[in-house]
């Protein structure tokens, strides 16, 4: 039972919608397997980050008010960022695309994008205090087994996603090529907003 609800949730928690799928299916379809790979390997290092601290006992730093209103101003700075850069760029991926030439992209950039995205988030830290909460005093809950499942079922899905994000990238067409960095650059910016307004709502609670 652990094994298999850990696999569930590691499943739904990188398959839920948000800013580093949104990232992971951009540079998917601009720089292949290898970009979007790297996204959601940055990815990790905000999961991994979260839980070790959560997890050993950090918990306390991690409900700091400033500490959870520095990150969610990172990530609405990011996210608006990467949102007008790829509006931006939409113009250029579509030139390549119609002449088939690859994108330039950066493996190490893409990383670091995945990183950031991750670390900046919120509503990360929210969900590893909610799950470590879990694990440390449920006494049904085999620990170790529930998230090893975990990281297990949240590897199988980011492969999933960079799988289908490079899948069509020899299959664009120009114009699907600007729709998608359309869609893909205000989805980000529709996050940073969303992120904003609930900082908004904290502050004005707080």
């Amino acid at each position: 039972m652990d094994v298999t609800s850990g696999l569930i949730l590691g499943i739904v928690y990188v398959a839920a919608p948000g800013p580093i799928n949104v990232e992971t299916i951009r540079q998917g379809v601009k720089g292949g397997f290898i970009a979007s790979l790297a996204v959601q390997t940055g990815s990790s290092i905000g999961l991994i980050l979260y839980a070790l601290l959560a997890l050993l006992g950090a918990g306390l730093v991690l409900q700091e008010a400033a500490w959870q209103l520095a990150a969610g101003l990172s990530g609405m700075a990011v996210l608006f960022y990467l949102g007008i850069t790829t509006i931006r760029d939409g113009r250029n991926l579509a030139t390549h695309t119609a002449a088939h030439v690859p994108v330039e992209t950066s493996a190490r950039r893409a990383f670091g994008t995945g990183a950031i995205l991750s670390l900046a988030s919120p509503l990360e830290i929210l969900f590893w205090l909610s799950l470590s909460s879990r694990v440390l005093h449920d006494p049904a809950l085999d620990g170790p087994v529930f998230l090893s499942a975990f990281f297990m079922g949240c590897i199988a899905m980011s492969l999933v996603i960079v799988l289908f994000a490079s899948f069509w990238r020899s299959r664009l067409t120009a114009r699907a090529a600007r729709v998608i960095s359309w869609a893909c650059g205000l989805a980000l910016i529709a996050f940073g907003l969303k992120l904003g307004l609930s900082i908004g709502r904290h502050l004005m609670i707080g």
